[in-house]
């Protein structure tokens, strides 16, 4: 299958995630600053959230601007990507309305590290599709360790979960590799 498919549905399924994270935000009951500001936990995780996805879909589009064919494991692995990202809206509703709670905050940063997982093997079977070598760089075996670690971290100190999980996705944001996700960089020493 070309690759224009799958990427429009996945453009698609990452908008509509986006779309109904920020419409599950509820009106203040008045118009103050403190009614606005019972909101800033919602907030807080919505610019995470967003900032998570906005991520995946920019890395995505990277990983298949010089693809031209994806086979049946490909789309699989980005099925499981799209499932994984698709309980970002609950998750981040729950993680808003109990701001520290280690349950809601444990499954929202494991739900982070699923995606991870299921984006990076999609790389692996592109890569293998493709014929080159694949490996994880050190920003990638740190962002799934960074997950993990902020989903451990809930149970112990959740403030640091939110920091480790805000630090791994604000490392996105600042790339020298900017224009393929499958280079050589497995071979430099």
């Amino acid at each position: 299958m070309e690759t224009n498919r799958l990427e429009a549905f996945s453009d698609g399924v990452m908008a509509i995630i986006l779309t109904i994270t920020v419409l599950a935000f509820k009106t203040p009951a008045g118009a103050g600053w403190r009614d606005a500001a019972h909101l800033v936990p919602q907030v807080l995780s919505y610019f995470l959230s967003f900032l998570f996805v906005a991520i995946y879909w920019v890395n995505h589009h990277i990983a298949l601007k010089d693809v031209e064919r994806v086979n049946v494991k490909v789309l699989w692995c980005n099925n499981a990507l799209l499932f994984f990202m698709s309980f970002v809206p609950f998750l981040t509703g729950w993680v808003g309305e109990h701001l520290g709670a280690p349950v809601p905050l444990f499954w929202y940063f494991f739900d982070m590290f699923l995606t991870g997982v299921a984006f990076h093997l999609m790389m692996y079977f592109i890569a293998k599709e493709a014929g080159t070598k694949f490996c994880l760089d050190l920003r990638s075996v740190c962002t799934l360790a960074g997950y993990l670690a902020a989903a451990g971290l809930v149970f112990v100190h959740p403030a640091a979960s939110y920091i480790v999980g805000t630090a791994v996705n604000l490392w996105w944001l600042h790339s020298k590799r900017t224009d393929r996700i499958l280079d050589d960089h497995c071979d430099r020493k």
